[in-house]
């Protein structure tokens, strides 16, 4: 096989990862591992990129242009992990399951004085679980005091301080609407 034909179907291979990380990014199922698939992609396309150019050029050329995808996969890499240890992990306080799907109350904000407490809803298990934001509360308020499904497509969300959010939920892509967010602690 010519070295242009392969260059050619690394390079439209490389395009179609490069569109499938597009596609994490917009996560219209809201995966809840998106970053993760996002960030494969996107180094399998640097791969790709890199083969590419390194079958189509010989001699120096093709060590440099190795070099140079070395380098880009080191960075992207470390770009990757730094991103992971600041996101932090949310700890589950609380859960209520309806079927295949969960509500979940989560404690987030590692680095704040005051917990931030949220709900999500989440369906599925493993790598292509869903996750939906419902309700993200403030600094200084305290975690939901219930958390139900009112029927198949609505879920509620009761604070301690008296509020009742109501939300309805799309059933495959898991989209929520509205999603809450109160401005302040004292108040709905």
């Amino acid at each position: 096989m010519p070295r242009l034909r392969r260059a050619v179907i690394l390079a439209v291979l490389a395009v179609i990862v490069g569109g499938l990380a597009a596609l994490a990014v917009v996560d219209p199922f809201h995966l809840r591992h998106a970053r993760w698939f996002t960030s494969g992609l996107v180094l399998v396309a640097v791969l790709l990129v890199t083969a590419a150019f390194a079958v189509v050029v010989r001699g120096i050329g093709r060590v440099l242009v190795l070099a140079l995808g070395a380098i880009a996969i080191l960075g992207w890499a470390t770009v990757v992990w730094l991103a992971s240890q600041v996101a932090g992990v949310d700890r589950e306080v609380s859960q209520v399951a309806d079927g295949g799907r969960r509500l979940v109350v989560v404690e987030g904000a590692p680095y704040a004085i005051d917990p931030i407490y949220a709900v999500v809803i989440r369906s599925g298990s493993g790598p292509f679980e869903q996750e939906s934001v419902v309700y993200q509360g403030v600094e200084q308020a305290s975690a939901p005091s219930g958390v139900r499904f009112v029927d198949s497509d609505t879920v509620e969300v009761r604070t301690s301080g008296g509020c009742l959010y109501r939300s309805e939920v799309e059933a495959v892509t898991l989209s929520v609407d509205p999603v809450h967010q109160p401005l302040r602690a004292d108040g709905c």
